[in-house]
C-alpha cells in the first residue's frame, strides 16, 4: 500500500490545443502534481471513469461540453481557461461556480500558483514522495529510489511509473498511459509497451523483484502492484 502524509494531487487539464496541453501538463508536474491531459470532454469523463481528479483545468468551451458542465460530471474543482473579455464574462463564470477563471493568454507561473491555492484549500496538498512498500518516488525532485538506493529513470519512464502510480493497483489502457505520460501525438501503443518493457528492467535490476511490480492485464494494459513480489 502507499504511504504518505498526503496523497499527491491528481490535475486534470483539458483543452484542445495540443501544443497548450502539453505546456500545461508539463508545468503542473514540475510542482509534483499526478498531472494528465487530454484534448476531449469524452476523453476526460473516459480517463476519470474509476477516479475523480482533485482539479479540472479545462478550456471553457469544449467539443459539445464545457467546462462547467464536465466539472459537475467529475465532481471536481475547475479552473476555467477562457478566450472571452470583459468582466461580464469572468464574473458569469464564477456565479455559475467556476472555482477560478484564468483569460487566456495567461502566464504559466499564475495558472502554477492559482491551482496550489485552490489544491490547499481542498483536502490535497502538495505531495513530495509517494511511497508504495520500499520504493519512493519523489515527485519534485524527480528521483526514484528502491530501499534508499537511486534508480536511474529516464524522463518518459519516469512519467510512466508516475502514471502507473495514480493510483496503484489500478489498471491503465495504453491509450490512458499515452495521454498521461506522453505530449500529444508523440507516440502509439507500442511506444508503451516498448518504455514499460524498459522501466520493468530498470526496476527488476534495482531489485523489486520478476516485472519490477508491473503486471500485464490481458486485454486491458498494465497495472503496478507490489502485493506479489
Amino acid at each position: 500500500m502507499p504511504t504518505s502524509s498526503q496523497t499527491p494531487s491528481r490535475v486534470l487539464v483539458v483543452e484542445p490545443h495540443p501544443t497548450l496541453r502539453t505546456v500545461l501538463v508539463q508545468r503542473l508536474r514540475q510542482d509534483g502534481h499526478l498531472a494528465a491531459a487530454v484534448g476531449t470532454a469524452a476523453e476526460a469523463i473516459d480517463l476519470c471513469r474509476e477516479q475523480s481528479p482533485d482539479l479540472l483545468v479545462s478550456a471553457e468551451i469544449l467539443e459539445q461540453n464545457t467546462a462547467m458542465r464536465l466539472a459537475q460530471q467529475l465532481g471536481a474543482s475547475v479552473i476555467v481557461l477562457t478566450a472571452r473579455s470583459g468582466v461580464e464574462a469572468l464574473v458569469n463564470l464564477l456565479d455559475e461556480g467556476a472555482d477560478d477563471v484564468l483569460r487566456k493568454p495567461f502566464g504559466l507561473e499564475e495558472l502554477a500558483a492559482r491551482c496550489r491555492t485552490l489544491l490547499k484549500r481542498g483536502r490535497i496538498g502538495l505531495q513530495e514522495k509517494v511511497e508504495v512498500g520500499p520504493l519512493e518516488v519523489h515527485l519534485l525532485l524527480r528521483q526514484v529510489t528502491l530501499s534508499e538506493k537511486p534508480v536511474e529513470l529516464s524522463p518518459r519512464e519516469f512519467a510512466l511509473l508516475c502514471a502507473l502510480l495514480m493510483p496503484p493497483g489500478m489498471v491503465r489502457s495504453r491509450q490512458e498511459l499515452l495521454r498521461m505520460a506522453w505530449p500529444p501525438f508523440s507516440g502509439g501503443p507500442r511506444s508503451v509497451d516498448t518504455q514499460v518493457l524498459t522501466l520493468r528492467r530498470k526496476l527488476e535490476q534495482a531489485g523489486l523483484g520478476e516485472g519490477g511490480g508491473i503486471t500485464t492485464v490481458r486485454q486491458q494494459g498494465y497495472r503496478f502492484s507490489i502485493d506479489n513480489i
